[in-house]
């Protein structure tokens, strides 16, 4: 044993003297006012570690996104009276013309523990169809293309791939006083509170078979359906549920009293543009916590002119008080109470109350859990950013461009008096909710019901949209969002949606609305395999009196009906086979439009059917394949009646 000790010590010291002949490592000296952080180690070894003075780190992430659609129609199909434009027999269009981002890129770094920064670089490709316009030239010969060794000489293909929204930059600071955010430049996603700045997100009530641009690519494809049923929502990206808000963002967090706050100063969607007079939007929220929820006070505002003078202006502005605690045990109380006005030199300026408030009784309480949801929001509020619509105000316009074209106030024009989801309503309404949800185990079910009434009469006419072939619909009309298209010039078009308009006779009425929504979850096992079916109705009317329920007869001026049902197996967690089936009814009665040919009411019958598949291609990279069979017609309005067939291809790449 002595021996073995004696030839290891023999080669320690041999090597240690082999080192510092060949200036690898000085051997130490060692005394007693030498440190051991001092000395200089090599990098192997037991010795503690000191982090380098470089970059602390440095992050690139993002996802691509490729998405194409080739659609073929049986049938012609008008999509402006005016110019007889006709939807294309067939066609292919590679892109989303939502303009979304097909290339996302995040870049991130943290040069100190207290100190990170960010930007993100938004890439969306404009293929409209028309190759020399697109790109603004014909062919290039080869001798003038660029080489990869000067990429900007030459002629350069693609001049229109366009950044989408600007370039986004944040920063978050860690002080002694409290956490700083700041977001800047581009598109920023935000969120306030329901009446000042959110986008509706409901109760997940929404179906999976069509993706939308921002659902990411999860760990499996199964792990998207398993993640419905069991949780009752799905991961979303930092979009949903968010407004799109271009400017400065400022967020203070663990302020003294662990106050929070939130200050915005720039544009929205809505409520920027193109004017070169002054346009813009702000507002905020002041944050505290509570024992067991939190207290807030919310505001936003817009202020915009219509002369290059400033001197007629026009707006709005709310504010709200928000609270969110239990009052005992077993019952929660969420309420957000304001005031909102609208202004311009054509509006009388007035103050009128908003009013949402939810009770939420939970299992400690009783079997199963309840929401009682009551609103009221006078016509004298407006705020398109907000989970209301307008359906009262008509306002001001500040520029002459038309409907549907970039820059055109006219959209913003109030919807008609409206069907909306549960959770969604629109101002000049006040109603209440019910919301209850059974079963904990495989099958589980949500059931709404929903009345709400008018508090002025101020319109004859109730906009609606259309649940099945909602998307498909919407993609017959490119790029822009006109306004009185398709037969009969009564469809709108909006952001992956098209409303219709129905006049009722006579002169306006205070209407009443009744909804119902029934969503069912089921997971099983067929053939050892998972397997999922979601169901999802909804049922709603319009007519001129109070109901408990939706009314089933004529005594309806519409009567709205829509149920859909997919099922996804999987194959394994990385492929799932996925399936769809839709159908709507649409009925009006003689107090409402009334074909001339026919002298018959509406009368709309519309159904879709649905094959698809999810496949993992790799880690974070995944292909969604759908193919759709979809058929619509008005037996009373022959015009209105379109079928084909869609199919979808879908490649995202996260990384």
């Amino acid at each position: 044993m002595r021996k073995y000790l004696l030839i290891i010590l023999v080669f320690h010291f041999a090597a240690i003297r082999s080192n510092a002949q060949h200036g690898l490592v000085a051997p130490p000296s060692f005394d007693t006012t030498t440190t051991v952080d001092s000395l200089t180690f090599p990098d192997l070894g037991m010795y503690p570690k000191k982090e380098q003075p470089v970059l602390y780190t440095f992050k690139v992430g993002g996802f691509y996104r490729f998405f194409g659609t080739y659609t073929a129609h049986k049938q012609s199909y008008l999509l402006t009276e005016a110019g007889m434009d006709t939807a294309m027999q067939k066609s292919v269009f590679i892109g989303d013309d939502s303009q979304l981002p097909n290339l996302t890129l995040n870049f991130s770094g943290r040069p100190s523990e207290k100190v990170s920064w960010g930007f993100d670089l938004y890439a969306f490709q404009f293929l409209d169809g028309n190759i020399n316009t697109t790109y603004g030239m014909g062919q290039v010969s080869p001798s003038n293309r660029p080489s990869i060794y000067a990429p900007l000489n030459g002629t350069r293909f693609a001049s229109n791939l366009n950044l989408l929204l600007g370039i986004n930059m944040y920063g978050d600071f860690q002080t002694d006083f409290a956490s700083v955010s700041v977001k800047t430049g581009g598109i920023h996603w935000v969120s306030i509170s329901d009446l000042t700045l959110k986008a509706f997100t409901g109760y997940n009530r929404f179906t999976l078979f069509e993706r939308n641009p921002w659902d990411p690519v999860t760990g499996t494809v199964e792990s998207r359906y398993h993640s419905f049923h069991s949780l009752g929502n799905i991961n979303q990206d930092t979009r949903w549920g968010e407004k799109a808000f271009t400017g400065t963002i400022v967020e203070l967090g663990q302020l003294p009293g662990d106050l929070s706050a939130k200050l915005l100063y720039g544009k929205t969607e809505l409520n920027g543009g193109f004017l070169t007079i002054p346009n813009l939007s702000f507002g905020g929220q002041v944050k505290a916590p509570l024992r067991s929820g939190f207290t807030a006070f919310n505001t936003f505002n817009n202020q915009t002119y219509t002369d290059s003078l400033n001197e007629e202006g026009i707006g709005f502005n709310i504010a709200t008080w928000e609270i969110s605690t239990p009052i005992v045990k077993g019952l929660e109380v969420h309420s957000e109470i304001g005031m909102g006005r609208y202004f311009s030199p054509e509006y009388e300026n007035q103050w009128g109350e908003a009013i949402n408030v939810k009770f939420n009784l939970t299992d400690e309480l009783i079997k199963f859990p309840i929401e009682l949801h009551l609103f009221r929001v006078s016509p004298r509020v407006i705020n398109n950013n907000a989970i209301f619509w307008n359906s009262a105000i008509v306002e001001t316009r500040n520029n002459s461009i038309p409907a549907g074209s970039v820059g055109s106030s006219a959209a913003l024009f109030p919807f008609a008096s409206s069907l909306t989801a549960i959770g969604q309503f629109t101002n000049n309404r006040q109603g209440l909710n019910i919301n209850a949800d059974f079963g904990k185990k495989d099958l589980k079910v949500s059931i709404a019901n929903g009345i709400s009434a008018e508090i002025d009469a101020l319109s004859s006419q109730v906009s609606f949209g259309h649940p099945v072939n909602q998307l498909t619909r919407s993609r017959f009309w490119r790029w822009n969002f006109p306004t009185g298209v398709g037969p009969y010039n009564r469809y709108n078009v909006i952001f992956r949606d098209v409303y219709e308009i129905l006049t009722i006779a006579g002169p306006p009425i205070a209407k009443k609305f009744n909804v119902m929504e029934v969503q069912a979850k089921y997971r099983g096992l067929l053939g050892l395999r998972d397997f999922y079916a979601f169901l999802l109705g909804r049922y709603s009317s319009v007519q001129d009196h109070l109901s408990p329920i939706v009314v089933f007869t004529e005594e309806a001026f519409l009567r709205h009906y829509s149920t859909e049902l997919e099922m996804y197996y999987a194959l394994n967690p990385n492929t799932v086979i996925t399936a769809y089936s839709g159908y709507e009814r649409v009925l009006g009665n003689y107090s409402t439009d009334i074909d001339s040919e026919t002298d018959r009411p509406r009368n709309q019958e519309g159904w879709g059917l649905g094959l698809g598949l999810d496949y993992d291609l790799s880690r974070n990279t995944a292909l969604y394949l759908r193919h759709r069979w979809f058929d619509f017609k008005d037996k009373s309005f022959e015009k209105d009646a379109f079928s084909g067939t869609e199919t979808v291809v879908e490649i995202k790449l996260s990384f």
